[in-house]
């Protein structure tokens, strides 16, 4: 009796609500169709926001000129000057033949036990390691009391051992491993023994070896300095593929230190373009930044400063005083809430440049930043 009742009182029921049942379901298509234009205008108003943001200049101040260009094809060895070269989206290229070409940090030395990266912040006399190209895709490392070490860069089709690396925050990258022969040469070298050392080298056509940065602690950094995509990161370097230091700002650093280090070369810092003619720390306040009449960046964070700065590029010493480290931290770290706990102590020398645009750049080329 009570389920008939249930079914006679649901039959009623309906029957009785359809002509509200209309109603209802015309004012929720009206609802509905209110909330998607509305949804569409906001979004059409935050992308053309962002947009906004984003948007290159079309007006440009000339702030100086490129004096110095340099990259460091391994990371951690000497740096290779430039007259002119290309802005690749992984950092600065030598420009000529294509089996000559040189690309900034891709070429890295990692430890074969625990895979982890070794740089002149442990082992200074890496900053003694040239490279230099020959034809057919050859080159050549050097190093004090070591015979010369040729290597083929090898083509992307080549069937090769990839490695697993472990660089800043346990952030795990992928290189080709370059064989037995370079590795006893740079563990000869840097470890004094014939193993313990490998090179690893960046295969820049595989997308596999493209560094994520969302799935590490750069996350943080996100969250503090906006502009910093996952596409700003280089090959094997920190945070960006280009870094530009200014002349003016190496040299109110130098009016600082101790009389011994007034002549501090800028090699240190290891920048890929030097300003001439900018005003002290200016580099700090620019956002978009124009070099030459083609490549186009945006700055994305400060650059800031570990031990290797006191080592001296030319001796591969450290400085016994902390030196320039000691200095630049009493009037260069981060000041920004949030944005110091990322940092620590680290101070800032120089900016980190996200390429937008690629070119040509050359040594003299002004350098312009954005008025819009």
């Amino acid at each position: 009796m009570e389920h008939e009742a249930t079914a006679s009182n649901t039959t009623d029921m309906v029957t009785m609500s359809e002509p509200v049942a209309v109603i209802t379901s015309q004012n929720t298509t009206l609802v509905i169709g209110m909330a998607a234009v509305l949804l569409t205008v906001a979004v059409a108003w935050w992308h053309q926001r962002i947009q906004g943001r984003k948007k290159i200049p079309t007006k440009w101040r000339q702030v100086g000129e490129v004096s110095e260009m340099t990259i460091y094809p391994l990371k951690s060895g000497r740096g290779v000057d430039l007259k002119e070269a290309f802005c690749t989206d992984l950092g600065l290229r030598t420009i000529g033949d294509e089996t000559t070409q040189l690309l900034d940090r891709t070429f890295l030395v990692f430890g074969s036990d625990d895979r982890t990266y070794m740089t002149a912040a442990r082992f200074p006399k890496m900053l003694l390691i040239t490279i230099t190209a020959g034809s057919d895709g050859i080159v050549t490392f050097r190093a004090p009391d070591m015979p010369p070490l040729p290597y083929r860069i090898p083509d992307s089709n080549e069937d090769l051992t990839t490695s697993t690396c472990i660089v800043w925050w346990s952030e795990e990258v992928q290189t080709l491993d370059c064989g037995e022969e370079a590795a006893t040469w740079f563990s000869k070298y840097i470890l004094g023994k014939d193993t313990g050392a490998r090179l690893g080298y960046y295969a820049q056509e595989n997308p596999t070896f493209r560094r994520d940065i969302s799935k590490v602690k750069l996350t943080a950094f996100q969250q503090h300095y906006k502009k910093l995509r996952d596409h700003d990161v280089g090959a094997y370097t920190y945070l960006s593929g280009f870094m530009l230091l200014s002349e003016s700002t190496m040299d109110d650093l130098r009016s600082r230190l101790p009389e011994r280090l007034r002549d501090l070369s800028h090699k240190r810092f290891r920048g890929n373009f030097i300003a001439r003619g900018t005003i002290p720390y200016e580099e700090d306040k620019w956002d978009w930044v124009k070099v030459g009449e083609q490549a186009i960046f945006r700055t994305v964070k400060p650059c800031t400063r570990c031990i290797i700065i006191n080592v001296d590029p030319e001796m591969a010493v450290r400085d016994p005083e902390f030196e320039p480290l000691r200095t630049l931290r009493s009037y260069r770290l981060v000041k920004t809430p949030g944005a110091r706990d990322v940092e620590g102590v680290d101070p800032i020398m120089g900016v980190y440049l996200g390429l937008h645009f690629p070119g040509v750049v050359k040594e003299g080329d002004p350098i312009y930043v954005g008025c819009e």
